[in-house]
Formats: structure tokens, C-alpha cells, sequence
């Protein structure tokens, strides 16, 4: 309908009439309905000569201008217009599109929209448009939950315009399955350029090859983007060679096979990813725009940080586009900077949330945590990435994890640590004492517990026990058996044993007790070296090598992946031959198990090397001591810096463990809040709608139920201003004040209940609607006593007591405050982002 038509009914002829113009005007529309806008608007000038500002003329100067096509004129002529006719919501809506032609800024456009929908009548075709295109301009710019704000408050769901809007923003919040639905509910129309459009847009990002129907069909009717999505789909999707020759067709037919875009669209199609980069390259030299996306794309999704400086040097705007912002925080994953440089790298890569550029952040972090953790076994860096761990276990707040780490950082000062293991009676003790030089163990040094024994290094001999609960105990190494006897064993977590012998410089000892032992805390104990040493040396009794429960036990500290170096002890007991039958049976029975000894196994006598070690040079020569020395200098000892690398490793790799575990709960509990921040939001936006669609309604329904109040509230006013002048009971402070108070007092509690129950109401009949699967939407009296009180002390100081004006305000405000809540306030997403890089650490810690 053109404008003066509209504007014709809205105000009548009565002032052309009177100014004689009624002739030049009817000619102004002849000549539009007869295709001269030309004449049409020299017709209007006409008029408007002879009568300044009239709505009319403005009107037909409008109607021609814009069948003229001269959009800076009609912006003018709008412009004036909406000064003089503001109540009528079409003027804004044209005035909107006429700015939106001459390249105004987006919050003009939509400023002018939200004027007119606010004076638009409830089922207007005014009011419609106004939506949809705000919806429209919020779909540009990628923001799909903000668009379904205005498509929910159409309260017409199932409408194709509505509907292939709907599929839009759900695809623009990566709702794939959101967005089919919403396609499903719009009638196929195979005319409709842009239905075919967004339905093969859809079925696209779906991985649907139906998608190829819809946008060649798009493409044949010349939609705007068409040819840009179908080669991008060529390219991206999959398809097979009848769909390909298809393409191919209908691109040769529109004379376009050369274009770059298809060239390299129809390369990748066949799996020549370099030369379609390439062409899409060549493309962009030649001034080719249209190249930047695709070649974005394919840079994405090839990981070619070149094609990517390239795309994103010509990809135009891009500043609402996800993908694009996210692709200028991406780095050469190659060219990364330094160790101390690179956590704020990491923090960056976890804003990246758009699906084509999120696995190149992903290959980022992982190639942050191969710097950090290098393959080669080299020694890792453990300062930022302790003090990464550190900040995530805080974010976590996981105190245990904080100690750990804590830990972890402190040990790696400390000399190699050896945990000595074996079954009960396997002679530990005894090699313990040879390996120190000293008969430590007859002085009661070792006592036999369920508890680890630390060996270590101090100038001054003394024991530390340390407790599961309360302060830790110092005595005198002498007096330590004494001391274990009157404490329970259940409460001892540690006995540390430190002694000035120059042996403990290089290595600090474990001393386990016997898992073979009645006590199952023996076992327990032996187990629980497997996380605190760097290397185990395990001792096999040469008489009994390798029983059931020393494979059991040699399972688990395989899959603890602790290095183990075998030792059979008591060699002395056996001759020669069956010695040599005991090693073959033992590296046979190893390879079975899968267990490999950190070097060759060798046989040992510790009872002669104590005493070799003591002074008996014949004893040593026999107990087999000085390979095992020779082991524990070169291979031990050596390679300390290689053995507690590897034990760091494996301790990080428990505690990124543990930390991702706790970072993979916290992730379900966020997407848990996030969705139901969203159904929510939805719930919201519904219950916006519905109120705005039934507004007048509502508003008698309302006013009706308020009336008792209100009459009180009257009744109160007038005992106090009965036979008092009106200006002055106006101009009274004191009487404002109580007139104020009083309407609080009787108006604001029945208004409050009456929109919960309204919002109640309305919330149940949406509900009803979507059949049972919308959320009912809560709002407590108490939510609108903020509301209520404003409404209600604005009406006093108006002089109102007006139970239709209140009734009115209150139910737009109502809407406004549903629309305000339609917009999800989603929660932070932090634990998602912190497992993946976790995920990260722990694959490089393996």
C-alpha cells in the first residue's frame, strides 16, 4: 500500500480540499499508478507550494521518490514527515528502510523501528514489519538471540516469514537442530528465493546433501549470497559426483565456472585443497573481495597461517561475525613465543568459541603444552606451567590440588628418591644398610611398621613422625622404635628419618614394609611408594623369585609406569647353575608380564655386601656388590635428572587429572545453568509476546480488578482535601506526601498480585500451546513491588487516581519487564574451555 494511501485514511483530505490542492494531488497519484514518479513528484512539490507541511503532499513526494529510487531525497521527506506524523507507525517504518538505503548507522535504523513499534497498533501490519525487520537488522549482525526476542513478541510462530527468521537465529546460536525444526514449520515454497535460501543454509550447516536442492534453486533465482553459500557448500559439504556435475551445470549456464570462488569451490570438492587456496589467493590479488570469506575458511580449516593473514587482511567488516573475530586472535601455532609468553596465549585461546576456528585454538593450546612439556623427555617448563595448574586449581577452588602443586614444585630440588620394595623377609633392611655403608638397622632405625620410611640427609640425626591429624613429633633417631610403640599405627601418615650419612646427598631412600605381609596396611604402604619415588628398586628372594603376588604387585606399579630396576637378593644361597636358571626364569617371567627392568637384573647378596661394605673385603668380592653399585652410580644416581623428570610427569599428570575431573563436573554444572538460563530467556520472550498481542485486553481486565483499591485510595484523599481548593491541595508538600503514601498502601499489594497472577496465567496458556514443553515462568508479587511502587507514585504525583491509566502502565511495564528478561543472562563458561586445556597438559604428559 503506498504511503498516501495510508496516509489518506489515517487524517482524511479535508486541508487539501480547503487549499484547492485536491486536483494536483489526485493527479500526483494518477501518474504514480500509471509508472511516471517523475511528474508524480513534481506534482507533490506542487502541493506542498501550496501548503507547506502538509501530510499529504509529504506523502506523495515520498510515494515518488521512493518509485524513483532517489532514497537521499525520501530519507529528507521522511524525516519531515515523522516530525509531523509521529503517531503513525507506518511513517517509521518506511523512514527506517530509507535509511537503512542510504548506508545509516545500524542504531539509527533500529531506533527508528523501536519508535514505530511503540506507536504501532496491536495486529498491525505496521507493527509486523517493524519486528521482522528488526529482527533483520539483529540477524545481520549475527545476533540470533536478540532477533527471536522480536519474532517472539509476533506471537506467530508458524508463519513462513516468521519461521525462516526463527531458523536464522537458531542457527545463528549454533542451534543446528533448533534451526530445522524452524524450517519444518514454514510451507516449501520452491519460488521463494530466500526460503530456499535459509532452507539450504540450514541443511548445510546440517551436513544434509538435500542441501544442494534448495540453494541451486536459490542460486537460479538470482538470490543475493546464493552463489556465495552454494560454492561454499561445494566446498565444505559433502556431496557426491551427480551433485557435483549439478553444480557444475547451473554454474556453467550462468557463465561463472571461471570465477575463483568456483574454481576453488569445485578443487576442494575433489580433494585439491592447495591448488582451491591458491585460486582463491589469485583471486583476492585481482581485487577480488568476494574471495576472502572462502579462503578464511579454508585457511581455518587447513591450519594455513598464511592463507589466514591473507583472508583476514580483505575479509570485509567481520566485527559481528564470530568466526572472523575469532580468527584475528589466532597464532602461527609454529611460531609461538617463549615459555613465560605464552599463558596469556592461552587465556586468549579461551575467548575462541566459534566452531571453524576453535579446533586451530585447540591445536594452539596443544602445541603450548608440547613447549611446555616437551616429547623429548626433556625437563619440562615447570615454572608457568606449575603456576598455570596453580591458577586453575584456584579457579577450582581446590585446595587439595593448591597443595599438591605446591609440593610438586618443591620437590624439584631435592636428590633422586629410591623406594625399596619387595616381599616380607627379602632382605630390604639388610640392602638398605649395605647401600648406606652403615648397620643403621640393629640400632632400630627401620622398626618393621605398615608405615614408609624416608631416609634423608641432615647435618644432626633425628626422626620425624608425622601424623593424620595433629602437630608432626621430633625425637631422637634413637629412641624412635620406643616412640612408634605408644602411638597408633593407624595414625602415623609418615616416619621421616634423617641422618648425616654423605650416601643420602645423592639419594634419598623409601623403605617400605613387606606386601606380602598378614597386615594388609603393609601392602597398602609398599603401593603407596609407587606415587612418592622416582625409581623402585624391587628385590626378589632368589629361593622364591616371582610368586603370584609379587606379579599382582609388579601390575601395579606397570601401570603407575614407575621405573623399576629387578634385584635378586640371597644369591649366596644357591650355586652357580641354578643362579644362572633363576635370571633366565626371571627375565623370561618379566617379558611375560611386560614389565621391563630399568636395566639388565642382577644378582645380588646384600647380607655379604653389608658386611663387604663393613670392612669384609672377601665378603664383597662375593656378594655381587660392585655391579650393583656400578647400577646404582650410573643408572640410579646418573640419570637422577631423567628419573625425576619422569616421576614429575607423573605426579603432574595425577594432579591435571584429578583437576580436569573436577573441571569436567563444573562444565556439566555450567551447561546444565546455561541451558536453563536459555529455556528461561525463551519462557521469557514468550510471556512478552503474549502480553503484548492481548495488551488492551489485559489492560481492562486489570483495571477492573484494581477499581476497589483505588476507590479506597480516593476515600482516603478525600477526607483530607474535601472543601480545600484544588491548586492548593496540588502545591502541598505534606498532602502530596500522604496522597503518595496512602496510594502505596492501598494500590501497590493488589497490584503486585495481580501481575503474578497474570504472568501465571499467561505463562500456563503459552505452555498449553507448545504442549507442555514451554517452562511456566514464576514472577512473585514480591518480583514487582520495585515496579508496582514506581507506577504507582508516578500516578499519585500525576493528581490520578485512575484505575485504566494505572492498568495500562502497569501491563506495558510488565511486557517491558519480561522483554528485559528474554535476553538470558547465561553463567560463565570457564570450566568448559579449562578441561580442554587440561586435556591438553595431560595427553603431553603422558
Amino acid at each position: 500500500m503506498r504511503l498516501i494511501e495510508v496516509i489518506s485514511r489515517w487524517m482524511g483530505r479535508v486541508e487539501v480540499v480547503l487549499a484547492g490542492a485536491e486536483d494536483e494531488l489526485r493527479a500526483g497519484e494518477q501518474a504514480l499508478a500509471a509508472g511516471d514518479p517523475m511528474i508524480a513528484r513534481a506534482l507533490a512539490h506542487s502541493v506542498l507550494k501550496r501548503l507547506p507541511g502538509s501530510l499529504l503532499g509529504l506523502a506523495l513526494l515520498a510515494d515518488a521518490c521512493e518509485a524513483a529510487g532517489l532514497d537521499a531525497e525520501l530519507a529528507l521527506t521522511l524525516e519531515e514527515l515523522a516530525s509531523l506524523a509521529g503517531s503513525n507507525a507506518d511513517v517509521w517504518v518506511r523512514l527506517a528502510r530509507a535509511r537503512q538505503k542510504t548506508l545509516a548507522p545500524v542504531e539509527e535504523v533500529r531506533d527508528t523501528l523501536v519508535r514505530g513499534l511503540a506507536v504501532a497498533s496491536p495486529g498491525s501490519e505496521a507493527r509486523r514489519e517493524a519486528l521482522l525487520e528488526l529482527a533483520d537488522l539483529d540477524l545481520a549482525q549475527g545476533d540470533g538471540a536478540r532477533a527471536e526476542l522480536w519474532l517472539e513478541r509476533l506471537a506467530d510462530r508458524r508463519s513462513p516469514e516468521v519461521a525462516l527468521r526463527r531458523a536464522e537465529a537458531r542457527l545463528a546460536q549454533n542451534d543446528v537442530t533448533g534451526a530445522r525444526a524452524a524450517i519444518e514449520e514454514a510451507p516449501s515454497d520452491p519460488t521463494h528465493g530466500r526460503a530456499e535460501l535459509i532452507r539450504g543454509r540450514v541443511l548445510a550447516v546440517a551436513g544434509d546433501k538435500a542441501a544442494f536442492v534448495s540453494l541451486i534453486r536459490a542460486y537460479v533465482l538470482e538470490v543475493p549470497g546464493a552463489g556465495e553459500l552454494l560454492s561454499s557448500t561445494l566446498a565444505w559439504g559433502p556431496s557426491d559426483d551427480e551433485i557435483r556435475a549439478r553444480v557444475r551445470l547451473v554454474v556453467e549456464h550462468r557463465e561463472e565456472a571461471k570465477l575463483a570462488r568456483w574454481r576453488a569451490a569445485f578443487a576442494r570438492a575433489d580433494g585439491r585443497r592447495d591448488e582451491a587456496r591458491a585460486a582463491l589467493r589469485d583471486a583476492l590479488e585481482g581485487g577480488d573481495l568476494t574471495a576472502a570469506p572462502p579462503l578464511l575458511d579454508a585457511a581455518l580449516e587447513d591450519g594455513d597461517p598464511a592463507a589466514l593473514a591473507v583472508a583476514l587482511a580483505a575479509v570485509p567488516g567481520g566485527e559481528h561475525d564470530p568466526t572472523v573475530i575469532d580468527a584475528r586472535k589466532l597464532p602461527d601455532p609454529t611460531k609461538l613465543g617463549n615459555s613465560e609468553e605464552l599463558a596469556p596465549l592461552l587465556d586468549r585461546m579461551a575467548t575462541v568459541t566459534s566452531e571453524r576456528a576453535r579446533p586451530w585454538a585447540e591445536a594452539v593450546r596443544k602445541q603450548i603444552a608440547l613447549l611446555w612439556i616437551p616429547p623429548s623427555g626433556e625437563p619440562a617448563a615447570w615454572g608457568p606451567l606449575l603456576e598455570r595448574l596453580d591458577a586453575h586449581a584456584q579457579t577450582l577452588h581446590d585446595l587439595e590440588a593448591t597443595a599438591r602443586i605446591s609440593e610438586l614444585s618443591a620437590e624439584r630440588t631435592r636428590p633422586v628418591r629410591v623406594a625399596i620394595v619387595g616381599e616380607f623377609n627379602a632382605g630390604k633392611s639388610t640392602f638398605i644398610n649395605a647401600l648406606m655403608g652403615a648397620d643403621v638397622a640393629p640400632t632400630g632405625v627401620l622398626p618393621t611398621t605398615a608405615t614408609l620410611h624416608h631416609l634423608r640427609y641432615a647435618p644432626d640425626p633425628i626422626a620425624r613422625i608425622l601424623s593424620e591429624a595433629g602437630p608432626e613429633r621430633i625425637v631422637p633417631v634413637g629412641q624412635l622404635r620406643a616412640t612408634l610403640k605408644g602411638i597408633s599405627p593407624d595414625a602415623i601418615r609418615r616416619v621421616e628419618i634423617q641422618l648425616p650419612l654423605p650416601s643420602l646427598t645423592r639419594v634419598e631412600i623409601i623403605d617400605t614394609p613387606g606386601f606380602n605381609a598378614p597386615d594388609v596396611r603393609h601392602g597398602e604402604a609398599a603401593r603407596a611408594a609407587f606415587d612418592e619415588a622416582d625409581a623402585v628398586v624391587w628385590l626378589f628372594d632368589a629361593g622364591q623369585a616371582l610368586k603370584q603376588s609379587e606379579r599382582l604387585v609388579l601390575d601395579e606399579a606397570k601401570a603407575a609406569r614407575i621405573p623399576v630396576q629387578i634385584l635378586v637378593n640371597k644369591a649366596d644361597r644357591l650355586s652357580p647353575a641354578d643362579l644362572g636358571k633363576v635370571m633366565d626364569r626371571v627375565a623370561q617371567e618379566l617379558g611375560d608380564l611386560g614389565v621391563a627392568s630399568w636395566t639388565t637384573p642382577l644378582a645380588l647378596s646384600a647380607r655379604l655386601a653389608l658386611a663387604g661394605r663393613l670392612g669384609d673385603e672377601k665378603a664383597l668380592a662375593a656378594s655381587g656388590w660392585t655391579a650393583v653399585q656400578t647400577l646404582l652410580d650410573e643408572q640410579l644416581v646418573g640419570r637422577s635428572t631423567e628419573l625425576k623428570e619422569r616421576a614429575l610427569r607423573r605426579r603432574a599428570a595425577r594432579i591435571v587429572a584429578h583437576l580436569r575431573q573436577r573441571a569436567v563436573t563444573l562444565a556439566d554444572q555450567e551447561r546444565t545453568a546455561h541451558d536453563s538460563a536459555v529455556q528461561h530467556a525463551k519462557s521469557m520472550a514468550r510471556l512478552s509476546a503474549l502480553l503484548d498481542r492481548d495488551a488492551e485486553e489485559i489492560a481492562k481486565a486489570l483495571s477492573t480488578s484494581l477499581e476497589p483499591a483505588l476507590q479506597a485510595w480516593q476515600g482516603d484523599l478525600s477526607v483530607v482535601v474535601t472543601g480545600r481548593e484544588r491548586e492548593a491541595v496540588a502545591s502541598d508538600p505534606v498532602l502530596m506526601r500522604y496522597r503518595v503514601e496512602r496510594g502505596l498502601a492501598r494500590a501497590v499489594p493488589p497490584l503486585c498480585d495481580a501481575l503474578s497472577a497474570l504472568a501465571r496465567e499467561k505463562s500456563r496458556e503459552r505452555a498449553s500451546l507448545a504442549l507442555g514443553h514451554a517452562t511456566l515462568v514464576e514472577i512473585r508479587p514480591a518480583d514487582m513491588v520495585p515496579l508496582a511502587r514506581a507506577l504507582v507514585r508516578q500516578l499519585a504525583f500525576a493528581g490520578s487516581t485512575s484505575s485504566q491509566a494505572l492498568a495500562r502502565a502497569a501491563v506495558s511495564t510488565l511486557i517491558e519487564y519480561a522483554f528485559a528478561r528474554a535476553t538470558p543472562q547465561l553463567p560463565a563458561t570457564t570450566a568448559t574451555w579449562l578441561e580442554r586445556e587440561l586435556y591438553s597438559f595431560a595427553e603431553a604428559l603422558l
